[in-house]
């Protein structure tokens, strides 16, 4: 049975625990990450571990299934806004694959509903990426950030 607990290891934490295993082996050996599995399920027989390979196998997957709705990646940038005298509102989120031009595209729609001219957003999402605040006539604004749960 796997616990998990609030402050558990995010996908790429577990990663960096199993990189050095995965690099001397890839290095001595070469092939995919499969090959080393089924090596470690072999190792799990011929030690005698509990239950053998097989039993090693659906423990990890079981293990690694339990853990997947931690894993969610954390969100860098956050495509916000505020309509007027309201607290700041988050419709779009993007990891750290995702440009930040990428985040205030999703704010297109809301902006032409705050009637900016259709003609002009393109270069609002850029102003908007490089972290500048719009506000429309009626008082809504608009801003990407960076997630602020990641400083510390």
């Amino acid at each position: 049975m796997t616990h998990i607990a609030d402050d558990s290891p995010t996908t790429p934490d577990r990663a960096a625990k199993a990189r050095l295993a995965w690099e001397l082996y890839h290095g001595a050996n070469g092939g995919e990450i499969g090959d080393l599995i089924t090596d470690l399920m072999h190792l799990a027989d011929v030690d005698e571990h509990q239950g053998g390979g097989a039993y090693a196998a659906r423990q990890a997957v079981s293990n690694y299934l339990d853990e997947q709705p931690t894993w969610e990646p954390t969100p860098v940038y956050l495509g916000q806004y505020q309509p007027a005298g309201q607290d700041w509102i988050t419709v779009a989120e993007g990891d750290e694959s995702t440009e930040p031009e990428d985040v205030a595209g999703c704010l297109w729609h809301l902006m032409q509903k705050a009637d900016f001219r259709t003609g002009e957003i393109p270069e609002h999402v850029k102003d908007l990426a490089r972290g500048e605040v719009l506000v429309a006539d009626n008082g809504t604004a608009f801003r990407v950030i960076k997630n602020p749960a990641l400083s510390g």
